[in-house]
């Protein structure tokens, strides 16, 4: 009798400090173009990480203010700034998750998809 189950795959989950040291880690992940803002905080840079969409056109831009622990995502009819951001989960192969103290996160996922829960 052949097994009706499908495999179960195991993916590894990094968590990081949400900071400067993240950003490359989060533009790998999600196969992005990284690169610094055109403005900046007085005593801190800003970054964005342009996320293709399937067809290799851009899907999402990231603006990521680490030093405010703040992310903006905008994609096409949805614009997020989510801010207290304390943690990154990145999931291998899937999406980042940008988590908050409390329970409420951000998801990017490959592609661009956006997805909040707060």
């Amino acid at each position: 009798m052949p097994d009706d189950k499908l495999p179960t795959i195991q993916r590894r989950i990094d968590r990081l400090q949400f900071d400067a040291q993240s950003i490359e880690a989060i533009a790998a992940l999600l196969k992005g173009e990284l690169r610094l803002a055109d403005f900046r905080l007085p005593n801190a840079a800003v970054h964005q990480i342009t996320v293709p969409g399937a067809d290799g056109r851009a899907a999402t831009l990231l603006t990521l203010w680490p030093s405010l622990r703040r992310v903006d995502a905008i994609a096409p009819g949805l614009t997020v700034v989510f801010t207290d951001v304390v943690t990154v989960d990145l999931v291998e192969g899937v999406e980042v998750l940008f988590r908050r103290g409390n329970r409420d996160y951000l998801v990017v996922a490959i592609g661009g998809k956006v997805i909040v829960r707060a």
